[in-house]
């Protein structure tokens, strides 16, 4: 092999002896324990400037991550090491669309093939439904498309799948999936699954283009390989046969997708699938103080399925970790903005320092509005908000029918914006008429004086968009941004935004331009992409693509698009039983365990300040509860915690550190009532007991049950005592429980466990 010029001490340089092993080690399988801020990107880059180094092809080289923030970062940093070289640096599904474009022909798609987007897949199941007769109010296509996602991430088609329905739902997905598959394929599109299930079935099914890709690709590395589902680990696996130099680098502990089809076991089991693999674990963090990690430890040592692991750090010990208490939602958001606000108005911070971490974005109205009354700027990370607006998905779809006339979903969208004159019935029965004949709509429209129903201006409309799109298919070669320009100018939609009457419209009309703008920055980074790859990077974004971290503004996102990402001062907030964890998980170990994960990731995205915030009171779902803080507080190490509390009962605004005692739950007072709606809990909240000595053992009735002990109830989850009355057999308590209101129960009747004593 001839080697490349560069000196293997540049790009060796500064590396740990085991990050240099992992560059070091290139052939065979590899298993790198990556645990978080261990430098993982850096050992990838580098193994790929080794690989080079030692006469590897750089187009032999398969580098894969999840997110295209990642992909980008990744791909920086081997061009500042190795300019030049031609590495494949992808995410998974742009990997599947680069497969599937390229070998088309075989597979038997066309290369054209529309990119369905969750809003597209949801109205082509709608349309499924309708096709087959099926009631879409029992059946909502939203859960029938969320099964079929499963299904295909499963790497199940639907004959597959019907062979296995085995309940009356499962038989009416099977139903839908035949005939949403055939939609799919008429209107020569895919979903973000098929990018996964086609190429992972051609991998598995053709052994000449196995062979072929496998080949082609001798060193493959996976990053976040821990979040890897069955069609991402049949992809990887299928790459590595003939030349099983794959190389994953990943965490258990820091697997949380398990909802969207993740399984653990990937990583957990690497050691079975390759039985002569190497195990290297980067335990050394470069990000976090040590306080902050002897936190993540304390909380994700309680995790039985891992690979354990210490984290250490040469960072300095750091400030205490703060858990913060609040009365109410209000008071949390308005008091951790004027926090920020101040701290940065004394010139200690900037905006941009400041992360704020949600279990789910519905939680994020409260923070809006403080945010505005106190004039700081944040930024809600929610993927691509701006292509999300009507406006913007109305010349993407335009831009759709373009590229691909079959798709039937972006037809219908655009056939009449602006106005033309067309009708529901008028479609309706253009659907009829094309439906039978194996037709596209746009193709049935040429056949328009066989469908006698449709006459007058809707013909006339349906010609004239007709004509419209075959003028503009012709400007397909053009920039991406140049072909916008014209669809935006020939459709007359600026015109029906500009000549408007409504204010708004001008705003559209700005959102619009944008479009083009956006466009020209994407073709600036390299001029052979064409106007099919713009449409593809709109599609593929995730929540993180869609976050400008150069703005001086705190961030505000969930959880889960905070993973890769770090920050100085990072606060998480509602960390309460039911959000944190979940409602969802506390009757499952293994969903409870991916809660603490994906606390663990919010806790070690912090650099030198973490905050975990609750409040004793919270509307949320349209209720206000009496809020029950979080048991992973009670698993953090007391020594590196501060307990900090602004409720009413510590003089509301301000701060006042409890000095002694680990109980951080606030106790009821007598006078507060329930002002909630009572409801039963839908699953009842996981007991703390004696399965994990950290939590407190259980007590059984007739034991001694004081004021502000928390328990739990069988039937009515985690609640708090607020009062004991009488004596011996009569003697009653009264418990005001997070979601099922207040309760009195004879102490010695009732099945109590106690979660947490006073």
């Amino acid at each position: 092999m001839t080697r490349s010029s560069s000196e293997p001490e540049e790009y060796l340089a500064g590396l740990t002896d085991t990050q240099r092993d992992a560059v070091l080690c290139t052939d065979g399988p590899l298993l790198i324990l990556a645990g978080p801020g261990s430098g993982k990107t850096r050992v990838i880059t580098r193994r790929i400037a080794h690989l080079i180094h030692e006469g590897v092809k750089p187009y032999q080289i398969l580098a894969i991550t999840f997110t295209n923030k990642a992909s980008r970062e990744m791909r920086n940093r081997v061009e500042a090491i190795i300019p030049g070289k031609g590495v494949w640096l992808s995410t998974f599904h742009s990997l599947g669309v680069r497969l599937l474009r390229t070998y088309a022909d075989r597979l038997g798609l066309e290369r054209n093939f529309t990119i369905y987007d969750q809003a597209d897949r949801v109205r082509m199941t709608k349309v499924a439904l309708e096709s087959a007769s099926i009631d879409n109010i029992r059946f909502t296509p939203e859960a029938i498309q969320g099964a079929i996602s499963k299904a295909k991430n499963q790497l199940l088609t639907p004959d597959k799948f019907a062979s296995k329905a085995d309940d009356f739902f499962s038989k009416v997905v099977a139903q839908v999936y035949e005939v949403y598959e055939k939609r799919m394929r008429a209107a020569n599109a895919l979903d973000f699954d098929d990018l996964l299930l086609w190429p992972a079935l051609a991998l598995k099914h053709d052994a000449e283009l196995r062979a072929e890709l496998d080949a082609r690709f001798r060193y493959v590395l996976v990053d976040e390989y821990q979040d890897t589902n069955k069609a991402q680990y049949a992809i990887a696996h299928g790459l590595s046969q003939d030349y099983p130099n794959l190389c994953v680098v990943g965490d258990p502990d820091q697997s949380i997708y398990k909802w969207r089809g993740a399984d653990i076991r990937n990583i957990l089991d690497f050691e079975r699938d390759f039985p002569n693999a190497k195990i290297i674990t980067l335990s050394e963090n470069f990000r976090s103080t040590q306080t902050i990690l002897n936190v993540a430890d304390h909380l994700i040592v309680n995790n039985k399925r891992r690979k354990p692991k210490t984290l250490t750090t040469a960072n300095p010990v750091g400030v205490p970790v703060k858990v913060l208490e609040f009365e109410t939602a209000l008071d949390e958001a308005e008091k951790v903005v004027q926090r920020i606000k101040g701290e940065v108005t004394e010139g200690k911070r900037h905006y941009r320092d400041y992360a704020l971490f949600l279990r789910i974005n519905a939680l994020s109205r409260n923070l809006e509005s403080a945010f505005i009354r106190a004039r700081v700027p944040y930024q809600i990370v929610r993927g691509l908000a701006f292509f999300d607006r009507k406006e913007n998905k109305d010349i993407v779809a335009y831009l759709r029918l373009l590229v691909n006339p079959r798709d039937d979903v972006s037809f219908s969208r655009v056939v009449n914006e602006p106005t033309r004159g067309v009708g529901k019935v008028s479609l309706d029965h253009l659907q009829a008429y094309a439906e039978p004949r194996e037709m596209s709509l746009l193709s049935a429209i040429s056949q328009i004086d066989s469908i006698p129903a449709i006459k007058g201006k809707a013909a006339t409309g349906l010609r004239n968009f007709a004509n419209l799109i075959e003028e503009l298919r012709k400007l397909l070669e053009l920039p991406p941004q140049e072909v916008i320009l014209q669809v935006i100018e020939r459709s007359g939609y600026r015109n029906m935004l500009k000549t408007s009457d409504d204010p708004d419209d001008q705003e559209r009309l700005a959102n619009i331009e944008e479009l083009i703008t956006a466009a020209k920055q994407f073709h600036a980074e390299d001029p052979t992409r064409t106007l099919e790859d713009f449409l593809e990077n709109i599609t593929l974004a995730s929540d993180v693509d869609g976050w400008d971290e150069k703005q001086d503004c705190v961030a505000v996102m969930t959880l889960h698009a905070a993973k890769g990402l770090e920050f100085p001062v990072v606060y998480m907030l509602a960390v309460e039983q039911g959000i944190v964890p979940h409602e969802r998980s506390l009757v499952k170990d293994d969903e409870l365990e991916e809660e603490r994960r994906l606390a663990f990731v919010g806790i070690t995205r912090a650099k030198e300040e973490l905050n975990l915030s609750y409040c004793r009171m919270r509307e949320y779902r349209g209720q206000t509860l009496y809020a029950v803080p979080s048991m992973f507080i009670d698993e953090l190490p007391r020594e590196a915690v501060e307990m900090v509390d602004y409720s009413a009962r510590s003089q509301r605004g301000r701060e006042a550190s409890r000095s002694s005692g680990w109980d951080v739950s606030p106790r009821q007072r007598e006078d507060e009532v329930d002002i909630g709606l009572p409801r039963p809990p839908k699953k009842p909240a996981r007991p703390m007991n004696e399965t994990n000595p950290r939590r407190g053992a259980g007590e059984s009735p007739g034991k001694v049950f004081a004021e502000g002990t928390l328990v739990h109830h069988e039937t009515y989850g985690v609640g708090r005592i607020t009062r004991v009355m009488g004596h011996g057999a009569a003697r009653k308590l009264k418990i005001r429980f997070t979601s099922g209101g207040e309760r009195t129960f004879l102490a010695d009747k009732a099945n109590l466990v106690i979660v947490q004593k006073t």
